[in-house]
Order: C-alpha cells, then structure tokens, then sequence
C-alpha cells in the first residue's frame, strides 16, 4: 500500500493578493469548501492515515473559521498541522496567536523577494512584503515552524542567493525554491519568464550557501530536473514521492504525485541520465515555450550534497536548545515530552529525531552529551 504523509486541503480560491505567478488564477473566485465537508475531510484523512495535514487556497486566512478547522484537525490526532499563506493577516500579533493557540505547528510563506518593491509589484500588492514579513516574524516569535517558498522568475532569479541569505538571517530554517509552472497567471506573464537553464546556476548558488550555513537539507528545488543542479541533484523535489493529496475547493480529490507525472514528459536526454528512471522529466507547458533547450543528462552517479555545520539552525535544532534553557539536563525521553509543548517540534515521533538533532547541536559545539543507566542526557554547552 502506497505510503500516507500528508493530506491538503485547499479551502477556498479568493485571495486578497493577485500574483503575476499564480498557478490558481484561472480558478473562480467564489468557490469555498464548507465547513461541515472541510471537517468530513479532516476526519477522512486521518482515518485513512495520513500523518500530516494542510490548509491552502487561493488564502485561507480569508476564512475565518480556520482556527476551528486547525482545532479540529488537532483534535483527531493529527500531530503537524500547515497552514499555506501569503503571510498579509498575520502582520496582527492576535490572528497570528490565536493560529497557533489553536493548534498550527507550521506554516509556509511565499515571498517573491527580499526586496520589497520587486515582491509588491509581482504579488500586486502596494505594501504586501512589509505586512507579509511582520507575519512571518509572529510565527517565529511564537516559536511555529516557519518555512518560505521562494517564486523564481525573470524579476529575481539572479538575486535569489541574496534573498535566501535574508530571511535565513530572519531566522528561516526551511525553503522551497520554487520554478512556477506555466498556467493561470504565469502563462500570460510573458515578461516573467526564465528559461531553466539560465536560473538553473542561481539555483545552485542558493543551494551551495543553504549547505555551508547547516541548512542544506532544509532546502529542494521544486520543478527542477536534477540534471540542471550540479552537485545538488538530490535536492531536486521531482526525485521524491510527494505522496500527498490534494482535495479541492468543490471537494474533489487528487494525488500529487499522479497529477505530477501526467504533467511532465522525458525527452532525448532522458534515455542517457543517471535519473532517467526516477526523474518524471520536465513539465509539458514549459516544453512548449523552451524545449529541451540546454537541459542535458547526467552521465554518472553524482555524489549526494552534504550539509555542514553551520551557524544557521533546522526547526529541530531550535527545538532542541528551547528545551534545554535555563541550564536544564534533559534525558531524551524527557525532551520528546516537554516537546509536546512547543509547536516547532512536530516530527519527533520517536528518539530516533532527538539523537539526530543532539548529534548535529553536540558537532557545532553547543551542546554537550553524555551516557548513564542506558541512556543519553543532553545539556547546553556554556563555555
């Protein structure tokens, strides 16, 4: 049986924003999920398994019922709950509070730029970064696990490692560089448009500095081949299953990883790659505007990026040292239950994530590890 992760659901398609990226723009505005049937859902996906759930539109925080839905979707055990937003009705310290009162451990920002003029003119939008980043630094205050999706387009690709920069200065830990796909609003924007080849070396610059700074594994390339990331192939998001379902606004459903693979074709340098087999190719409404263009195939086993040691922190790791403030000993089961308590830990089912994460804290020197009566204890470092 196919794996269950995650379960997405889109709420509604109003928006108070109109980016000239959106892949949704062409979707009516009025549609919205009930929330009765946003509840049927929420019980579904959870029954059925799934470890995760999300709430998406258009912009969810349009509706104003979602703190219930998130409560719900806590309720009946889902341990990670995700909110997908454009970040503008969260600039209130009180709807951002009253979000993770509820229950939301995640949630995922989507920025065009650091700069606020180039983000306002793509998001359409006069004042829309300032707003988006005050949400975004509620959430971290709040200690939610924040991410960022970054929109790559002709307006920003060649800054895209100096807007990674920033908002891991913000203290983002978690990106998605995202190479927007050419429908609704994206296949009038002709202006916007960047062929993959020539974003791609950006691309690798973002993901080189994600990797020096210890964020390596936090950050993928969505809608990317892995051929055009030398280096960082594996951080190509088309090489994993996404094994995640999408149910819409009119209640129908749809699994992303089906959906993904009908929208891309192999093509004459596929045959040749390394990931020929496990790559889905590139998606068909690019082909159209670019072809096969300087995309060529990776001859042999490439090596799989490393991340190091650096001084920016995972969701986890600031998990980890919120635990231990204040001069706490903490005992790995110990951790696991005070983490409970803090929404940025929300994928340690077990102590398999504590040692891993104590593990990477202990190389970069902050804090120290030590074993008795069978078990690890764990302590900030203060020298």
């Amino acid at each position: 049986m196919r794996k269950r992760d995650c379960c997405e659901i889109i709420l509604n398609h109003a928006c108070d924003l109109g980016c000239a990226f959106c892949s949704q723009a062409d979707f009516e505005p009025s549609s919205s999920m009930p929330a009765a049937e946003a509840v049927r859902h929420i019980y579904a996906a959870r029954k059925a398994g799934f470890r995760r759930l999300g709430f998406s539109g258009g912009e969810a925080l349009l509706r104003r019922d979602l703190p219930q839905l998130i409560k719900a979707a806590r309720s009946v055990g889902f341990k990670a709950v995700r909110l997908q937003t454009n970040g503008i009705r969260l600039a209130g310290t009180t709807a951002a509070a009253e979000l993770v009162k509820a229950g939301l451990t995640v949630c995922k920002f989507t920025f065009a730029s650091h700069r606020p003029e180039t983000h306002d003119r793509l998001v359409g939008g006069k004042g829309a970064f300032r707003k988006s980043l005050a949400g975004l630094e509620n959430m971290l205050k709040l200690k939610a696990a924040v991410g960022v999706n970054l929109l790559v387009t002709k307006a920003n690709y060649r800054n895209l490692p100096e807007t990674l920069k920033f908002f891991m200065e913000e203290g983002v830990p978690n990106f998605v560089l995202i190479y927007p796909i050419h429908t609704g609003a994206m296949a009038r924007s002709a202006g916007l448009r960047v062929s993959l080849p020539r974003a791609a070396p950006y691309l690798v610059e973002a993901l080189r500095l994600a990797s020096d700074s210890g964020l390596g594994r936090e950050v993928k390339a969505l809608n990317v081949p892995p051929c055009l990331l030398p280096g960082f192939e594996h951080r190509a998001s088309g090489l994993y299953r996404f094994n995640t379902v999408v149910v819409a606004a009119d209640g129908e459903k749809r699994d992303l990883d089906t959906a993904a693979a009908a929208a891309r074709r192999r093509g004459p340098p596929c045959p040749r790659c390394y990931f020929g087999t496990k790559c889905r190719g590139v998606d068909v409404n690019y082909l159209e505007l670019f072809g096969w263009k300087g995309i060529f195939p990776v001859k042999s086993r490439p090596a799989p990026a490393r991340s190091k040691a650096g001084p920016f922190f995972t969701n986890n790791e600031k998990c980890f040292l919120e635990l231990l403030r204040g001069g706490k000993t903490r005992g790995t089961a110990e951790l696991l239950r005070a983490a409970k308590s803090v929404p940025l830990c929300y994928d340690c089912a077990d102590g398999a994530n504590v040692l891993l994460t104590g593990s990477s804290l202990v190389k970069k020197g902050l804090v120290n590890r030590s074993f008795r009566n069978g078990a690890y204890f764990w302590s900030l470092n203060d020298a």
